[in-house]
């Protein structure tokens, strides 16, 4: 009986709630046997007493404190040693000056004793801090298990498990899946489909947009600084960038917005009267929320009219969300912050990971991937234990507490640093989209220019502060990405540190280059 039920329950995926419960329709209940259906109460039950709201350990409390100047001795010996093996990117330690040890609840502790709030959390795919126990303890489950798998060529349990979990929880059409290892792989594999599914060339991406540099196309996608792209663009066809919509930065006028951001769209229309014809676009790829390019969140008229545009002139819409899905800001995905988008495609990594091992996925509708002729696969592509943990990550989100987390830290971000703005010169905006935010400086309000050296140096003086975030030379947004659990009082704690760099800075501002574009020419990374 038990057997033939569970037959029963996979082939029907339950609804998950916001939660993260099992809930049956009415008729698929009233359709059991009792003894089913007192198996199906039970399992709603053991879900209702085990699924908790996070909570913090002591020590995920901890403050961080620098006491040795930035490298410290031990870190400058681990440079001298590494550096004689290192490839020349490798080599630069001038925008992390310190050689991480260990990671103790919220900090990064480097090889000199220092701590700092970690608001680089691996970059987004350690949404949690350290590794929570039960990813670790499903991973470690599925290595006894299944070994190292190539998913792609041999089906097994645990990528199965993980599918129909993606396919349960997906938004809107999507309901198919592709195994992937990297958010780069899946950006090409995304293009391919694109193009394959519509026989057309042309992918329209939009400017400051980050899609990864490990192959050409991807960065040739990639645009947030020119220098991800130089040397690589001119070996990409098919590319057609429009400025990413921004209220605050405008590239059709001088000066602070706010603009309305729905004019790139007005380009895009010229674009398509004066250099490509709409039947040739198979595609559109943009990632909802700008992340590299400093965290900048369109207007819902501005995903209306785009939406319009690709349903008039049958484009598919893919997003690319490997930097925002899995709660980074505030919901599952990023695109249920706004009403009505429906895309055909959509990307998922780093967070999806959730601290274990790398992994990636493409999400897609029937349309698009049901009959396929590409394999995109790769060796390392959900393999058993990665699958098993991105599932754990996921199952931590539905237990409640780490959306409302993330949404608190967004709160707190601007409660905390908007007021900068009247206080100083230098303070363009302050921007927050869940766990993710930025400090946008320019080098006067009157002017509205960008000031790439003030925030490079804002992030040295947090730096010594014991805040570790996002930085970049030639860029003029600084970046906080905590993970999704930082307990209020390490973000709040980290925010005024912040403020108290931006002013120690504000006293004496560094000498700008010429022009924001020699400033990116110059800028290494």
């Amino acid at each position: 009986m038990h057997s033939c039920f569970l037959a029963s329950f996979q082939q029907e995926a339950p609804r998950v709630t916001s939660r993260g419960f099992f809930a049956f329709s009415r008729d698929r209940r009233q359709s059991l046997t009792g003894s089913a259906y007192l198996f199906v109460d039970t399992i709603q039950t053991m879900t209702l007493q085990t699924h908790r709201e996070w909570t913090h350990a002591p020590a995920d409390l901890e403050l961080p404190e620098v006491n040795t100047p930035l490298p410290g001795p031990c870190s400058q010996a681990l440079f001298s040693r590494h550096n004689r093996n290192a490839t020349g990117s490798n080599a630069d330690h001038e925008v992390y000056p310190l050689a991480q040890a260990a990671r103790r609840g919220h900090l990064v502790v480097d090889a000199d004793g220092n701590t700092f709030a970690d608001h680089l959390s691996a970059w987004g795919a350690s949404p949690f801090g350290p590794t929570p126990p039960a990813v670790k303890s499903a991973m470690d489950d599925a290595w006894a298990r299944h070994g190292m798998q190539i998913s792609g060529w041999m089906p097994n349990t645990a990528a199965y498990a993980l599918v129909e979990k993606l396919a349960a929880i997906a938004p809107g059409r999507l309901n198919r899946v592709e195994y992937s290892v990297s958010g780069t792989l899946a950006v090409e594999g995304a293009v391919k489909f694109m193009r394959e599914a519509r026989g057309r060339p042309l992918i329209i991406t939009f400017g400051g947009q980050y899609h990864g540099e490990s192959t050409y196309m991807s960065a040739g996608a990639s645009s947030d600084l020119s220098n991800v792209s130089s040397g690589r663009t001119q070996y990409v066809a098919g590319l057609v960038m429009v400025p990413y919509p921004n209220r605050f930065r405008s590239p059709f006028r001088k000066g602070p917005g706010p603009y309305d951001d729905t004019e790139v769209l007005d380009y895009l229309d010229y674009l398509l009267v004066q250099q490509i014809h709409p039947d040739q676009v198979a595609g559109v790829l943009i990632e909802p929320v700008l992340g590299e390019g400093g965290i900048h969140a369109p207007s819902q008229a501005f995903w209306d009219r785009l939406g319009d545009m690709c349903r008039r002139w049958g484009w598919l819409l893919c997003l690319d969300e490997v930097q925002t899905c899995m709660g980074r800001t505030g919901e599952m995905f990023a695109m249920q912050r706004w009403q009505g988008i429906d895309p055909d495609l959509l990307l998922l990594g780093k967070a999806f990971a959730a601290g274990g091992q790398p992994i990636a996925a493409i999400l897609g509708t029937d349309a698009v991937m049901q009959d396929t002729d590409l394999h995109l696969g790769s060796t390392y592509g959900f393999v058993p234990a990665a699958c098993a943990g991105a599932l754990a990550g996921i199952e931590l989100i539905e237990a409640g507490g780490v959306l409302e987390n993330a949404r608190r830290l967004e709160s707190i971000f601007l409660q905390e640093m908007r007021p900068l703005i009247g206080r100083i010169e230098q303070v363009g905006d302050v921007r927050a989209v869940g766990a993710m935010a930025a400090i946008e400086f320019v080098r006067n309000k009157q002017t509205h220019e960008p000031a790439p050296a003030f925030q490079f140096a804002v992030h040295q003086a947090a730096l010594r502060r014991g805040v570790l975030g996002i930085s970049q030379r030639g860029k003029w947004h600084h970046r906080l990405q905590p993970a999704l659990t930082m307990p209020e009082s390490v973000f709040r704690a980290s925010c005024r540190h912040l403020h108290e760099a931006v002013a120690e800075v504000a006293e004496r501002p560094p000498v700008e280059a010429e022009s924001v574009q020699l400033a990116a020419a110059q800028a290494s990374r």
